[in-house]
């Protein structure tokens, strides 16, 4: 898949990446990366300190050079483009711009015009003009006489997009755009790097470290992994649960945003040590299982849960946790469906939790598929309730009878007695 899948004119594609491998000395810092990027979209490379994002942009930008694979740029390859000719269709928008020295903003942003200028050639009035826009879009013209190291880190910021759109170029790399900003600038610049891509058409691609700045930001993303792209596709395909504790290691809920439901991502608490790669399905319903679930994602579990009705709790903290769920539909009984993959996802697991959920007629089967189907380990809480949690005369208290009869069980009953048990497995 990439970015332009959706794109059938070939003709709409400004950046193609193809086989991009780099390396300082004998570190492979980028592998056989490929991406299209179609003209006028708005792309946002993700990813831990390390996984080459910014090594990315320096490649694209003809900063450094590729051991392996091309770059092209509007259908031409960077590699035989002079820089002067390629910074008039590409800007980059550094983190910082170094030392400036005592130069004043409209002085920084004068220098974008650069590449359209001979040797020792002083700007033209049109020049001058564009210059003035480029300030005027990013709202720095009333800056124009202050000295660059005088601005807030904000405003320093705007300076340089100013400095980068009196290029005129196609292609927008930043770096970082909203690294050590507050919250207020954060949003300041977001908003501008928007405004300039919908109102002028400017294709962006941005590298930024806050996953919800990005989700915000961005409408399509790269998240890279160790020099790779480990995926590509839209907010929904791309800032999942699965993904985030992949490549980030760290265990986070994905929620929505109440007023433009774009994704959110959540840290949750590690709660205990690694149990990476243990495959727990876990049997609950009505609220009983949500904490169970996240404590078992935290640790990097292998989560599985089910059946559980949509628009139960525990189903929709399933969902937010990234936990493959049986599902089965609102209010009804499982099916004969549900049950058969829920038996396979339970015989699969090296450890079945049975919470303390209530038993009608409707979810009574998953008891029967957990005497059925389970081969590892069952971990049942308060055994002890199942006759005030049994509506099915008696039913649930029998099958659960039968469960401790023919399987390995061990009773908890909390959430530390069960890290305890995990943490000893």
């Amino acid at each position: 898949m990439t970015l332009a899948e959706t794109v059938s004119d070939k003709t709409s594609i400004l950046l193609s990446v193809h086989g991009l491998t780099v390396s300082y000395a004998a570190h492979a810092v980028l592998c056989d990366v490929s991406f299209e990027v179609a003209r006028g979209d708005l792309v946002v490379v993700l990813g831990p300190n390390g996984a080459g994002k910014t090594t990315l942009l320096r490649t694209i930008a003809k900063v450094v050079s590729p051991k392996v694979g091309t770059v092209l740029l509007d259908g031409h390859d960077i590699a035989k483009l002079p820089v002067r000719q390629l910074m008039k269709t590409l800007s980059v928008v550094p983190q910082s711009e170094g030392s400036v020295f005592s130069f004043t903003v409209q002085d920084i942003v004068a220098m974008g015009r650069t590449p359209h200028l001979s040797p020792l050639a002083p700007l033209s009035q049109k020049d001058w003009q564009i210059v003035r826009e480029a300030m005027e879009a990013t709202d720095v013209w009333e800056l124009r006489d202050r000295l660059f190291t005088e601005l807030s880190g904000g405003e320093q910021r705007r300076v340089l997009i100013a400095k980068a759109l009196a290029q005129e170029p196609q292609l927008l790399l930043l770096d970082e755009p909203t690294a050590n900003l507050d919250l207020h600038y954060q949003l300041e610049v977001v908003e501008l790097i928007q405004r300039l891509n919908r109102e002028r058409g400017i294709t962006v691609l941005a590298v930024l470290h806050d996953l919800n700045l990005a989700a915000m930001m961005g409408r399509r993303f790269i998240l890279m992994h160790r020099g790779r792209i480990y995926a590509v596709g839209n907010a929904d395909e791309v800032l999942t649960p699965q993904n985030i504790q992949q490549v980030y290691g760290v265990p986070v809920v994905v929620t929505r945003h109440p007023l433009n439901g774009k994704p959110i991502i959540l840290l949750a608490e590690r709660r205990i040590p690694s149990l990476r790669g243990v495959k727990v399905h876990v049997v609950c319903g009505g609220g009983t299982g949500g904490e169970v679930m996240a404590m078992l994602t935290a640790a990097g579990c292998q989560v599985t849960a089910g059946a559980l009705n949509r628009g139960d709790s525990d189903f929709e903290a399933a969902q937010l946790l990234g936990v493959s769920v049986v599902e089965e539909q609102p209010f009804m009984p499982i099916s004969r469906e549900a049950f058969e993959r829920t038996k396979e996802m339970i015989a699969n697991a090296e450890v079945v939790v049975l919470t303390d959920v209530p038993f009608g007629w409707g979810n009574i089967v998953n008891l029967r598929a957990i005497l059925e189907a389970a081969k590892g380990l069952v971990v049942v809480f308060n055994p002890e309730t199942i006759a005030e949690r049994d509506f099915v005369n008696g039913e649930a208290s029998t099958l659960l009878q039968q469960i401790f009869a023919t399987k390995q069980v061990v009773s908890v009953h909390s959430l530390s007695e069960l890290q305890r048990l995990l943490v000893n497995l």
